[in-house]
């Protein structure tokens, strides 16, 4: 049973929807209002490196944000706290949404994707073609993958004794060249980024085949008002069709490829 607000909270929420009136309400969506209080997640590179100064999807919003003219405030949580916080009005919009999960508020078009692969040790030679052959091995993803990765997933790994989770992505490359998993499943830069963090603190390094078995998970933003949703599509167009979209993941891609073929 949830809690009554308090009445701290219920100014809070009176405060944060009176900025985003007067921000709606400013010549060009409010270039003179507060910043914009976008809920994100912690320090997960490549995506958002630490106090949300720079990351993938870090600088894919700011260059929304510029083109809509609008400023913005990353407040980062971990991920059930942004839910929460928005879904009570705390913060004005959230970040990295699956669009089926909730009703509240307006979805924005998909802006930022997660390829998610299975990694296995190229010296094993395992052949995954499908997700139904998870169910051969001994796999390992990140938490709440059975939620975020969609019912083909679920499906696929529900009946295996042999499936766990574990929050510390960092640590899954350790696991699987120990070979306590034969499969490491998730986001591939994710992944490939935690390989080389793990070869500059241990020296070791063990060749790894990526397998595509899933489609890419799209995100969208959330916003608590429909007149930031649609600037937003409109921005994120402009920006895919002038190739900035493009030229901010590539660059980040190129990095991190180029760090990861130096063995």
């Amino acid at each position: 049973m949830e809690r009554p607000q308090t009445a701290r909270s219920k100014k809070f929420v009176t405060v944060a929807f009176a900025v985003t009136a007067f921000f709606l309400s400013a010549a060009g969506l409010g270039t003179n209002a507060e910043p914009l209080m976008l809920a994100t997640r912690h320090h997960l590179p490549p995506y958002v490196y630490k106090t949300a100064s720079s990351g993938i999807e870090v600088d894919l919003i700011k260059a929304i944000f510029k083109d809509m003219q609008v400023d913005i405030k990353f407040i980062q949580m971990p991920r059930i706290r942004m839910i929460q916080s928005f879904d009570r009005g705390e913060v004005q919009g959230i970040l990295t949404q699956n669009v089926t999960v909730s009703d509240i508020g307006c979805a924005t078009d998909w802006y930022l994707k997660h390829q998610n692969v299975g990694f296995t040790l190229a010296e094993e030679n395992i052949q995954l073609s499908t997700l139904q052959d998870l169910q051969k091995f001994s796999v390992l993803s990140f938490d709440g993958a059975r939620k975020y990765l969609g019912e083909a997933f679920r499906m696929a790994v529900d009946n295996n004794p042999r499936y766990k989770e574990y929050i510390n992505q960092a640590a899954h490359i350790e696991l699987v060249y120990l070979k306590r998993f034969n499969v490491i499943i998730g986001d591939e830069w994710i992944l490939r980024l935690a390989q080389r963090n793990h070869f500059d603190k241990t020296g070791k390094y063990k060749r790894m085949t990526a397998h595509y078995i899933m489609p890419p998970s799209l995100y969208s933003a959330r916003f608590q008002d429909q007149t930031i949703c649609d600037a937003f599509n409109k921005s994120l167009s402009k920006i895919r069709n002038s190739g900035n979209y493009e030229q901010i993941v590539s660059a980040y891609h190129q990095r991190i490829m180029i760090a990861a073929t130096v063995f």
